[in-house]
């Protein structure tokens, strides 16, 4: 009987008929032999590449910051990604790029100088801690000391970095020259940053990445900047609803990184992508909406071009290939090593065919978008020659059933007489077995034959009697290898012509092919930055069908941006409520010069005006990602920084009230913005007493007043009244309110904007509407109107009659006890 496995291979041939009914073979002597193959399960395969596809991508983020300059940089555990941040101003104590960037790279590490800025330090722990505390995943704070920031040290580490499309062969003094290509010395903090987190993965990889005899790989090392970028604080993005993680209902998951589900959001509405590399872009996409005209421009091209009724089929052409456009940068590291699987190799090739589709698609577009040209002139005969490379040399489906790279027949003439020596390897193994069966003595039945890798071919024998001696195993022309359980292996004669005939032919053939592999893996590395940015074109372009996808089906419309001071949205819709809300009442708003740039709504609770203030956000924010706006028209300058005073909820781990976190928001707004912000405030100062509500709405209003034209947009909501009494008279300013008739002494909201402030907040009969008692009313009532008249309103006799039945029955059981 023969068993063959991943380690050896063996043939067992016995003197009596074997009785099996599968795969079953005689020969002349009518001895009989079975052989049978053990294969990997394919399905192992697919459960691996489901667990390496979903795998969670780990970040380390090295930051540095000193006279209001930061630097940073970040680098990736499973891609070998390494990315520099441009040198850029960040002002204390708020740091807003660091906020912006800490969003957009989600660290699981932050690498920081024990010896910063109090204020930077302070900043880092608090923005660690809140994302802890509010369930977003865990962050690690690592300080380090400072001579792991010392600036030659740090120099000389990024000047021994190698990368993989470095020039080939080259010296070190060409390296050293090549390197100064990619980062930009003069930038010291980006230097500190950088060479901090070279360092410190050299020291600490082996824990890592738990590979004890291994080191890091750098796959790529880009630029990224923040200048572009329009400033948005947390809360902003929170209340305005462009994220809304949702915590997993379990306990066991809560908090775990990763287990959130992304609520009704932004996020939500255009995750759409067809490809995992889209699906992180999205993210990253609004995260960092940006204020270059040109970009934008470039995007709405691309928007446009996929809402046209005539493109559908190209983009369904596109969003199919999508779907196999993965990061391959993960991949290529375990190529590096030597370590990919089969499946891995199979998703590389995929990614390569499809990028060419796609690629080619792109030339099919026509001139009409400046990004589909960009895409379409890539360099896609370097990976149509590496696809083709691979679909020539690796046989995939073999590889997938074998678990290994395995190479087509007809690459290599040497290989392939190899493996033909393999096949014929189990007929010569039991035509040996029979031979060596005849030698043996009577009282053996049955013998294997075996190879093992290093040991050769072995002849095993069954022990014939238990408790055998050293000298009873002993049998002629047979040397004693070992026993394992009851067989005992020697290295009979037929075994060592085998040996010298055929050899160790199973590792030759692994040895070989993984020469193969390795020369295949040094073509794929010499064509990886061409590679990298077409998959990155790729991942964006996968974004903007995404929206393209949500514009049309919402009937959004392209704004028109502008580098001027203007804000002219009309018929404007809430791109989150159309969505559950059938009969919205659009509406329309402006905010320039002849219009003032500081709008004061007041009116009812419920009427509209925190969801009117919303939309104009989104709609501004919308035209900062490249997206087009639910509106009729819109025309939209460019800002650089939206802030708002919209979500107010406590935070117990901050220790701070609703109040406090609606004073630091507007503290970020009056210290940060500039004349291109947009700020959103909706009813500050509610958190106190009225008075001191009411001064310090004035005072911060005031405060943007008195800019003059220099004014950022402002939209204020408030139900202080007379809010107009205590401001600055100027043209900047206009006050709407919105429109309501009374119906049988209720309020009905008609939800459209009109000039003018309005007269009452309908507090009682919206409380009468919204469920509380009629009893409660008419009380509310009196009592307001006795506050009018500067009085104390009349008892409630109801009340007063049950105090005293109540004191009545207190004195009697007090007199009783004495």
């Amino acid at each position: 009987m023969t068993e063959i496995s991943s380690d050896n291979t063996s043939v067992k041939v016995t003197r009596r008929p074997v009785s099996n009914n599968n795969n079953t073979g005689s020969n002349e002597s009518g001895n009989r032999f079975v052989i049978s193959k053990c294969r990997r399960d394919a399905n192992d395969n697919i459960n691996q590449e489901t667990s390496d596809d979903t795998e969670h991508e780990e970040r380390l983020l090295s930051v540095y910051c000193r006279s209001g300059k930061l630097g940073a940089a970040h680098y990736t555990l499973q891609t070998g990604e390494l990315y520099v941040l441009e040198e850029i101003m960040d002002r204390p104590p708020e740091f807003q790029m660091f906020l912006n960037l800490f969003r957009q790279v989600e660290p699981a590490k932050i690498l920081l100088e024990g010896k910063s800025q109090s204020t930077f330090v302070q900043t880092v722990k608090t923005t660690v801690f809140d994302c802890d505390a509010s369930g977003q995943g865990t962050c690690k704070l690592i300080l380090l000391s400072a001579r792991e920031y010392s600036f030659e040290a740090c120099k000389r580490r990024i000047h021994s970095l190698s990368l993989p499309n470095e020039p080939p062969n080259c010296t070190e003094d060409e390296r050293k020259l090549y390197i100064r290509t990619v980062v930009d010395f003069s930038h010291v903090q980006s230097v500190h940053a950088l060479g901090a987190l070279l360092r410190y993965l050299d020291l600490n990889w082996s824990s890592l990445a738990m590979e004890l005899h291994s080191k890091p790989q750098f796959l790529s090392l880009r630029k990224i900047s923040l200048a572009d970028i329009v400033t948005i604080d947390e809360d902003t993005y929170r209340g305005l609803q462009i994220f809304s993680a949702v915590s997993h209902p379990s306990n066991f998951k809560k908090g775990v990184q990763g287990s959130n589900k992304e609520g009704l959001s932004l996020l939500h509405v255009f995750s759409k992508c067809s490809s995992k590399v889209g699906q992180s872009r999205m993210r990253i996409f609004l995260q960092h909406p940006t204020k270059d005209m040109s970009v934008l421009k470039l995007r709405q091209d691309v928007v446009a071009f996929f809402m046209r009724p005539q493109n559908e089929c190209t983009m369904k052409n596109i969003c199919s290939s999508l779907r196999f456009i993965k990061n391959v940068n993960g991949i290529l590291t375990k190529m590096k090593a030597l370590s990919a699987k089969s499946y891995q190799w199979k998703s590389l090739y995929n990614t390569l065919y499809n990028a060419v589709l796609i690629c080619e698609i792109c030339e099919n577009a026509g001139n009409a978008s400046e990004f589909l040209q960009q895409l379409a002139s890539c360099d896609n005969n370097k990976l149509y020659e590496m696809a083709l490379y691979m679909n020539r040399i690796i046989d995939f489906d073999l590889s997938k059933s074998e678990g290994k790279f395995t190479v087509k027949a007809g690459v290599d003439p040497d290989l392939d007489i190899k493996k033909q020596t393999m096949a014929s390897l189990h007929g010569l193994m039991s035509e040996t077995a029979k031979v060596e069966m005849e030698r043996l003595p009577m009282f053996i039945e049955e013998c294997t034959m075996l190879y093992m890798p290093h040991l050769g071919y072995l002849l095993g024998v069954k022990a014939w009697s238990d408790d055998l001696t050293m000298d009873q195993k002993q049998l002629p022309n047979m040397k004693f290898m070992f026993q394992n359980n009851d067989y005992i292996h020697y290295k009979s004669k037929g075994c060592e012509e085998l040996d010298v005939m055929i050899g160790d032919t199973y590792p030759e053939i692994v040895a070989h092919e993984t020469r193969i592999m390795m020369r295949l893996t040094n073509i794929v590395l010499e064509n990886l930055s061409t590679l990298a940015d077409v998959i990155d074109k790729c991942a964006e372009l996968d974004c903007l069908i995404s929206i393209s996808k949500v514009c049309k089906e919402l009937n959004f419309v392209r704004p028109t941006l502008t580098d001027e001071k203007i804000i002219s949205i009309k018929q404007g819709r809430h791109p989150l409520h159309v969505l559950n809300c059938e009969n919205f009442v659009p509406n329309d708003a402006e905010s320039n010069q002849e219009a003032g740039y500081v709008k004061i709504l007041t009116g009812p609770n419920s009427s509209g005006k925190s969801v009117y203030m919303k939309q104009i956000a989104l709609i501004v924010y919308l035209a900062h990602i490249g997206s087009f706006v639910p509106a009729e028209t819109a025309t939209v300058g460019t800002v650089d920084r939206l802030y708002s005073r919209l979500h107010s909820a406590e935070c117990v781990a901050a220790h701070m009230s609703a109040f406090l976190v609606d004073l630091r928001q507007m503290a970020l707004a009056l210290q940060e913005s500039t004349s291109n912000s947009l700020i959103i405030i909706d009813e500050f100062g509610k958190g106190t007493s009225e008075v001191d509500g009411l001064a310090l709405l004035a005072a911060c209003l005031n405060t943007f007043l008195f800019q003059g034209e220099s004014c950022p947009h402002v939209f204020l909501s408030t139900h202080f009244l007379n809010i107009k009494d205590y401001i600055v008279k100027t043209p900047i300013v206009k006050f709407l309110s919105f429109e309501h008739v009374l119906q049988d002494g209720e309020p009905v909201f008609l939800f459209r904007i009109r000039e003018g402030g309005s007269s009452s907040s309908f507090a009682l009969q919206v409380a009468a509407a919204s469920g509380i008692q009629q009893r409660v009313i008419d009380r509310a009532t009196v009592v307001l109107a006795s506050l009018t008249n500067n009085s104390l309103p009349p008892e409630d006799k109801k009340i007063t009659a049950k105090l005293r039945a109540f004191t009545e029955i207190i004195k009697n059981d007090l007199l009783t006890n004495v």
